[in-house]
């Protein structure tokens, strides 16, 4: 799936964590952009392409849809916004930031965000390998990365569902 796609779909799980936990609005946000960062690993993504020497030295390492394309780097992804929600909030006041989110929030948006860039991948033909190295199993789809009648009509609808949940249409 292309960038576009896994955006709104981590938009979409970042909004059904928010109407949960928290704010979904704030989920969207946050699921959307935790969605991209699984193609860390591949330099041409979005966010390879922002953050270069990560992505080559990861390519390079491991390879894409590897270590970034797990549930343990979803986990991470996780723990990280939750942490950064917590060392940020004695700013949000002062910063008069009300929508900022708790660490429960922050963390279950990113880490849905994060997943939910899988279970499209997995949906590819080439597929993942969420729970690699432990269980090698490799999960795919026969869907073909790219395909606009697959990702425009995806892409739609994960972002008006999203949109839905948060209460924007």
């Amino acid at each position: 799936m292309t960038g576009k796609t896994h955006a709104a779909a981590g938009a979409f799980a970042g909004a059904l964590a928010g109407r949960l936990i928290g704010d979904p609005l704030t989920g969207m946000a946050i699921g959307a952009v935790a969605a991209l960062l699984p193609d860390v690993d591949h330099p041409g993504s979005y966010v390879g392409r922002r953050l270069r020497p990560v992505s080559v030295l990861l390519e390079m390492a491991a390879g894409h849809r590897t270590v970034t394309h797990t549930v343990w780097f979803c986990a991470v992804v996780g723990i990280l916004a939750a942490l950064v929600s917590t060392l940020a909030r004695p700013y949000t006041a002062v910063l008069h930031l009300p929508w900022w989110p708790t660490w429960p929030a922050a963390g279950l948006d990113a880490f849905l965000g994060a997943l939910s860039h899988l279970a499209l991948d997995a949906l590819t033909r080439s597929g993942v390998e969420p729970l690699a190295p432990l269980l090698p199993l490799r999960l795919r789809g026969p869907l073909e990365t790219g395909d606009p009648l697959v990702e425009l009509p995806a892409a739609t609808l994960f972002a008006l569902a999203a949109l839905r949940l948060a209460g924007a249409v």
